[in-house]
């Protein structure tokens, strides 16, 4: 992890040495399509794909020569469904949703074709993993404040256990169209996909069993320059 920190450190700070043409700031919504990477002994088990959504704010520093750097405050919820049966009956059906805040740092070069260009970057985050919800069935040892079992939930809080690791970092790669409606404003249309680096789980034994959120994002965002550039 601190060779990744300092590779995102270095981008920066190279690029922010090269003259700038203009600031932009914004920000952006959509959906998030989230697999959970993990493996599991019990039989008649899986993971299956969860949805949910992100927001964030973009600030975004702009060259002369097609590039352009941005970071800022995004919020994702990723979510999987947990599928148990034992002896042909579901013990297990619900769905969890993790909420996460990351800081991003993106790479992004633009092919401009007039008011529209195509763009493709790459860069990193990190992050924390500050809440954590229950939808469905659930016969696990997830427990309320009662120290019962939790068994019909609809937005249950997990608590999180010591064995939960909480910081959050990956890679971050990304395509998509702009358009320029106006001089001063951009939006934005872009695929993205963020692969996990970091656990969810902390290594407390030997064959623990990690979980990697994978995540796929489709978002809409606009931009406006706040530097005088296009």
């Amino acid at each position: 992890m601190k060779r990744l920190f300092t590779v995102l450190l270095l981008i920066s700070i190279v690029i922010f040495s090269v003259s700038a043409s203009s600031w932009r700031i914004g920000g952006e919504a959509g959906y998030a399509l989230n697999f959970m990477d993990t493996v599991t002994i019990w039989p008649r088990t899986e993971y299956r794909p969860g949805h949910g959504a992100e927001a964030a704010f973009i600030a975004e520093y702009c060259f002369d020569n097609g590039l352009s750097l941005s970071t800022g405050l995004r919020y994702i919820a990723k979510s999987f469904t947990y599928h148990h049966e034992n002896s042909g009956q579901v013990v297990n059906d619900y769905m969890e949703m993790d909420h996460f805040l990351e800081l991003p740092l993106v790479l992004r070069y633009s092919f401009r074709l007039g008011d529209v260009s195509l763009f493709l970057g790459g860069g990193g985050y990190i992050g924390v993993w500050f809440l954590s919800q229950c939808f469905g069935t659930n016969r696990s040892a997830a427990t309320d404040d009662s120290g019962s079992l939790i068994y019909d939930s609809h937005g249950d809080i997990i608590p999180f256990g010591s064995n939960d690791s909480l910081f959050a970092a990956g890679l971050i790669a990304e395509t998509g169209v702009s358009w320029n409606p106006l001089d001063d404003i951009r939006l934005d249309f872009a695929i993205r996909y963020e692969r996990s680096l970091t656990s969810l789980v902390k290594p407390v034994q030997e064959n623990t069993a990690h979980r990697y959120n994978d995540t796929l994002l489709f978002s809409v965002g606009c931009m406006v320059a706040v530097g005088g550039g296009k």
